[in-house]
């Protein structure tokens, strides 16, 4: 399916484009933001317009894809079987106008370009069990997240539907942010409990070999490392040129980031451990 990229876009027109965007999704929200599962919860189908259930009623699901994605196979010619109504065919164009390319228009990132399954600029402990696009995007969404705290002086982030958390930790143990993490998959929470181990021993083991990465938290900045909050997590941002993971202070009890049972967060991080940005 072609579509717009924004990188050719001018200043105003990424701002009109957004003004289309959010229209097109205030006026089709009850579709758009609606989930699969409540297709069937919920009886979506009767709140479509009777004109659109006409249309759409007996098609299989490559008919759809076809008929609603613009998409047909290979010598293929999409046939209505009937007149479809002009809002639907209005939602169908507008889509497809609004759409954003799938064809990627940069080269390989330069954080894969040694090897493309893990980012350079992601220390070994959090590329761990987290595949390269997540690792991207973990990196490229941390870094935003920490550039905005630091900004509007935010002193918590909420992380909700965190997953394993791979987002949380490096919030949490990388960036230096206070992080409470909510998941409401149980199955998830424990895994993200697991990894939330992995990663403590690992800081562990890595306090034991460069110790001074300890020290660098405690100097770097010219003063003593910040005091840790009730919970033993970091109160507020590194110093200049402090290691992110300078923060990191024990607590007198573990620091869950997370208050109830489908939260989940690291414990209490050993003293001075973490690694640099």
């Amino acid at each position: 399916m072609p579509g717009i990229s924004a990188r050719g876009l001018s200043h105003e027109g990424r701002r009109q484009l957004a003004v289309n965007l959010t229209r097109v999704l205030a006026l089709y929200r009850s579709i758009l933001d609606a989930y699969i599962i409540e297709f069937f919860t919920d009886n979506l189908w009767d709140t479509l317009p009777c004109s659109w259930q006409e249309a759409l009623d007996g098609l299989n699901p490559p008919q759809l894809a076809t008929m609603l994605l613009g998409m047909p196979g290979e010598g293929e010619v999409v046939r209505y079987r009937s007149v479809w109504p002009l809002t639907l065919l209005a939602l169908k164009s507008t889509a497809c106008a609004l759409a954003f390319t799938r064809t990627p228009g940069f080269q390989t990132a330069s954080e894969f370009l040694e090897n493309p399954s893990q980012s350079s600029r992601l220390t070994a402990p959090f590329r761990k069990h987290v595949r390269p696009k997540k690792q991207h995007e973990i990196r490229r969404l941390g870094e935003l997240v920490k550039k905005l705290s630091d900004f509007t002086g935010c002193t918590q982030v909420v992380d909700v539907g965190s997953g394993q958390g791979h987002l949380s930790r490096f919030m949490a143990l990388g960036l230096g942010l206070m992080v409470k993490s909510i998941e409401g998959d149980q199955r998830l929470v424990e895994r993200a409990q697991r990894l939330d181990q992995e990663l403590l021993q690992a800081l562990e083991k890595e306090e034991k070999r460069n110790p001074q990465i300890c020290a660098a938290g405690t100097t770097a900045s010219g003063a003593g490392p910040p005091a840790a909050t009730e919970s033993g997590c970091p109160s507020g941002p590194p110093g200049p040129g402090e290691p992110c993971g300078g923060l990191l202070q024990p607590g007198s009890t573990a620091c869950p980031t997370g208050g109830d049972a489908y939260s989940t967060g690291p414990a209490a991080v050993p003293s001075g451990a973490g690694f640099p940005c």
